[in-house]
């Protein structure tokens, strides 16, 4: 944990997740393109209707980030990461939300991602309790 946290400070954290998403945004254009003579990667790829925007994962971002998950998961449990970390996650949170809802991401799948990184659908195990005071009246006659 300590490793982890000498690597990255919370300020290097949100400036490096930034440009996670900026690169994503950026998009990128495919080796298997054979559209023109280019060759990859060239000016002609940078306006290619073929590019495509690559999607916020988790996993990219920690990639990105270079940390494991489970550094991840140290930082969000980190007061000084915490905004940071959140912020990083309501983006790829939105991102999936809305492809999923414009149909570039199909349900299920965005279900599962949902589930999995941002605990959708979890069940509080705790009972519910309701406590109820009544008066001294209501409670000679509940008697």
């Amino acid at each position: 944990m300590a490793r982890i946290k000498k690597e990255i400070d919370p300020a290097d954290f949100a400036k490096r997740a930034a440009k996670y998403f900026q690169d994503c945004d950026r998009g990128r254009a495919t080796a298997a393109c054979g559209k023109c003579d280019a060759s990859f990667g060239d000016e002609k790829c940078a306006v290619c209707e073929k590019k495509r925007q690559k999607p916020y994962t988790v996993s990219g971002l920690c990639l990105a980030l270079g940390i494991t998950k489970r550094g991840f998961a140290v930082l969000k449990n980190d007061k000084s990461f915490a905004e940071a970390v959140e912020m990083a996650l309501l983006k790829i949170e939105a991102y999936i939300e809305e492809n999923c809802i414009s149909g570039d991401i199909g349900g299920t799948l965005a279900l599962a991602l949902l589930k999995e990184h941002f605990g959708w659908g979890e069940k509080d195990d705790t009972p519910d309790t309701i406590t109820v005071l009544m008066s001294e009246e209501a409670n000679t006659l509940a008697k």
